[in-house]
């Protein structure tokens, strides 16, 4: 006769394949959600309690410490995965303190479009923006914030517009901005065409306006992450996300790792969930077909691009504590912050360049999946610091590194990613 059925009892422990990870964003800080969690895929989770104590030193007779005492509980740790579309946006959403957007749209210069500011001979003096392009215009939204680059020049600006005007100029599309708006980007006018503040410039053939579909704002995000250990689920609430940093390398899958920063853990013996959402289900994303081009002030370096890590962080951000509370009080999400670091075969001293002149402008680096959609993560305003060329032997190719730090354009806006699709 057939041995049939299995062994009862075989686990030396709980397993991680079964230890699902879900989260939810919170509507009152340190309070777990009990409506919908979205199941998150994942490669390693390591957010665990974190004890602070003190043990004094009483003064008697016997040469030991006294009692410990504890001083406050946290939580930190870390997540990490390979990046898909979708699937981490929440946490991206939460480092940038901003929503995602369905608007993304973007046209580049068909040629001759002209930025008007305060000029009396056009439109009555109204700061706008003229473009040929008419077709490309109408898929804006009526009204918002548009992003002007013009990276021959390291021109770029977020500048609200109130209509699009289809009308009045002949062929043209006209962006409405306002009396005065574009004042706060005179001295990039005057830097990059000549003009301080009024009359009109011509942009250059490289130009793109665009409304991202995130772009890094004021709101402050706190998340409940919960993860199934043993029947039992361990909350994690209160969490800030304080980084994130995406890697793109060659032969490489694209990756991200998150580091989490939280109020305390609890443990529950029923789940207090309404529903939870399943897990994406995107392509990850290689760097092989998946690599969309790098772009440093307009040009791409001559040779292949080997990585480009971005990192966004909250620069001063951190926890407040109080007695009575084990947790914290509360949190500071402080300022966000972007960098990039890209490498490449070195081939010209196109970058060196850049840096030596004191070149600013927009960096971008693109991926996507085998369905053709991905990311395209832009750092608006960039300058280069410390780039390096080491020989690191024989018979070896040069590889050039250059780092990015991003600057804050006029109007507002760091970093931005865009939902593309081919």
């Amino acid at each position: 006769m057939a041995y049939t059925g299995g062994t009862n009892g075989y686990a030396a422990g709980a397993e991680s394949n079964s230890s699902a990870l879900d989260y939810a964003l919170e509507t009152t800080y340190n309070t777990p959600p009990t409506g919908a969690y979205q199941a998150l895929r994942y490669t390693d989770f390591s957010l665990d309690v974190n004890e602070t104590e003190a043990q004094p030193d009483e003064i008697n007779d016997v040469p030991e410490m006294a009692e410990s005492v504890l001083t406050g509980r946290t939580t930190q740790g870390s997540l990490s995965g390979i990046m898909s579309v979708v699937t981490y946006e929440d946490m991206l959403a939460g480092i940038m303190g901003a929503d995602w957007s369905a608007n993304a749209v973007s046209m580049g210069n068909p040629g001759s479009d002209v930025l008007h500011a305060s000029d009396t001979s056009f439109m009555d003096g109204v700061d706008c923006l003229q473009t040929a392009d008419v077709t490309s215009a109408k898929k804006f939204p009526a009204a918002g914030n548009l992003i002007i680059s013009d990276p021959d020049c390291g021109f770029v600006i977020n500048v609200p517009y109130t209509k699009i005007d289809t009308v009045s100029v002949p062929n043209s599309a006209v962006f409405v901005f306002g009396n005065g708006m574009l004042n706060s980007a005179a001295p990039l006018l005057k830097q990059c065409y000549g003009v301080m503040g009024t009359g009109s410039v011509k942009l250059g053939a490289n130009s793109t306006y665009f409304i991202p579909s995130i772009l890094n704002g004021k709101l402050g995000k706190a998340f409940t992450f919960r993860q199934k250990l043993a029947n039992n689920w361990r909350l994690f609430s209160g969490t800030m996300v304080n980084q994130v940093q995406i890697t793109l390398q060659k032969s490489q899958p694209a990756t991200v790792t998150i580091d989490l920063l939280g109020s305390d853990m609890a443990v529950s013996t029923s789940d207090i969930s309404s529903s939870v959402t399943p897990r994406t289900a995107t392509p990850l994303i290689d760097t092989v077909e998946g690599f969309m081009g790098c772009s440093i002030f307009g040009n791409a370096p001559a040779g292949c691009i080997q990585s480009a890590t971005i990192t966004l962080s909250r620069d001063s951000s951190g926890q407040d504590t109080g007695m009575g509370h084990v947790g914290a009080c509360g949190i500071r999400f402080g300022s966000f912050k972007a960098a990039m670091e890209i490498t490449y075969f070195f081939k010209d001293y196109q970058q060196f360049t850049d840096w030596k002149n004191g070149k600013t402008g927009p960096v971008t680096v693109g991926v996507q999946g085998r369905d053709g959609v991905g990311y395209q993560f832009t750092v608006l305003n960039g300058v280069i610091r410390n780039p390096k060329a080491p020989i690191s032997g024989k018979n070896s190719t040069v590889v050039a590194t250059v780092s990015v730090t991003a600057n804050p354009i006029p109007g507002g806006g760091t970093f931005a990613i865009t939902r593309v699709s081919s």
